[in-house]
C-alpha cells in the first residue's frame, strides 16, 4: 500500500479534508461555514512517515500580509506578539508563520515588501552572503521570491525573474532555495530532518503554508507539496526555528522571528 496522507485530528470550527486516490472528502460537522467564509482550511497529514501541518488559503476570501515592525518601528519578534497586535486593532489572525531567512543583524536576508510600499529590504541577487554570515539555504541557487500581486494573486518566482516584477508586488518575501518550480524540485539533497516550513502556490488564488514540526528533509518537503498537495511552485522559508500559529486549531508553534507571513480575513467581509 502507498503511504497515503492521513488526517490526524479534526479541530472544531475547521473544515478538514482528505483526498485519497479515489476522490473522497471528509468534512467535520459544523465547520464548513467558517472554512468557506474565512477562506482557510487546516489539515494535519502524514506522508512518508512525516507529519505535516497544512494551511490552505483561498485568496478570494482571505488575505496574506507580510509583517516585520509595528507602526512605531518595533519588531514584532514572534507570531504570538503579532497575533496580540492584530487583535488590539480589531483584526483576527487566521494563521501565521515565519517568513524568509534573516541575518544575525535581525534583518531579512532578501526582499521584504509590505502593502505595496517601497521595499523595507531590497532584492538580494548576490550568490554569496555578506561578511560574517554563513551561506545557509538562502544562497542555494536558484533562490526565489513569494509575492502577492497588487491584484491579489499569489506567485513564486526565481530571483532573476523577480527583478522586473517588483512593481507588481504588494507583499513579498525572498528566501531559498526555490523549493519547487513548475513541479520540478530543487536539486539540493541531504537527509537532515529538522523542522521546516515553506509557502506553496497551488493556483493564482490558492496557496498553502506547510510546516513539518517533527522534521523532514528539504526534498521530502518539496515532494510532499508537489505530490500530496498538488502545488507546482513552492519557496522554502526556514528550518529548525520554524513555527506555525493557527489559533482556531490550537496550533501555537512559535519562535523569535524577523519577517512573518500572516493570513487574516479579507477586509470588508462580514465577521
Amino acid at each position: 500500500m502507498p503511504d497515503l496522507p492521513a488526517v490526524l485530528s479534526v479541530p472544531l470550527r475547521l473544515c478538514v479534508r482528505l483526498s485519497f486516490a479515489v476522490a473522497s472528502v471528509l468534512t467535520a460537522p459544523g465547520c464548513s461555514a467558517q472554512a468557506a467564509h474565512d477562506g482557510v482550511e487546516y489539515r494535519e497529514m502524514r506522508s512518508g512517515g512525516r507529519l505535516y501541518q497544512v494551511v490552505r488559503v483561498d485568496l478570494t476570501h482571505a488575505e496574506v500580509r507580510l509583517f516585520w515592525k509595528d507602526d512605531a518601528g518595533r519588531p514584532f519578534g514572534s507570531l504570538a506578539a503579532l497575533d496580540r497586535w492584530l487583535g488590539a486593532r480589531g483584526e483576527r489572525l487566521l494563521a501565521a508563520t515565519n517568513a524568509g531567512i534573516f541575518y544575525r543583524t535581525r534583518e531579512p536576508a532578501g526582499l521584504h515588501v509590505e502593502r505595496g510600499a517601497p521595499p523595507l529590504r531590497p532584492l538580494n541577487t548576490s550568490p554569496d552572503p555578506p561578511p560574517g554570515e554563513g551561506r545557509g539555504n538562502f544562497f542555494s541557487q536558484p533562490n526565489g521570491v513569494f509575492y502577492i500581486s497588487r491584484s491579489g494573486t499569489a506567485h513564486v518566482v526565481e530571483t532573476s525573474e523577480a527583478v522586473r516584477l517588483q512593481p507588481m508586488m504588494r507583499e513579498a518575501t525572498q528566501s531559498g532555495p526555490l523549493l519547487l518550480r513548475r513541479g520540478t524540485p530543487h536539486s539540493l539533497r541531504g537527509d537532515t530532518t529538522v523542522s521546516r516550513n515553506a509557502v506553496a502556490v497551488c493556483s493564482d488564488r490558492e496557496m498553502a503554508l506547510v510546516f513539518a514540526p517533527r522534521g523532514a528533509s528539504i526534498r521530502e518537503l518539496a515532494l510532499f507539496i508537489r505530490d500530496e498537495l498538488h502545488c507546482p511552485d513552492a519557496l522554502y522559508l526556514d528550518g529548525s526555528i520554524s513555527g506555525l500559529r493557527v489559533p482556531s486549531a490550537h496550533v501555537h508553534s512559535d519562535g523569535e522571528y524577523v519577517g512573518m507571513l500572516a493570513v487574516t480575513p479579507r477586509r470588508g467581509q462580514r465577521p
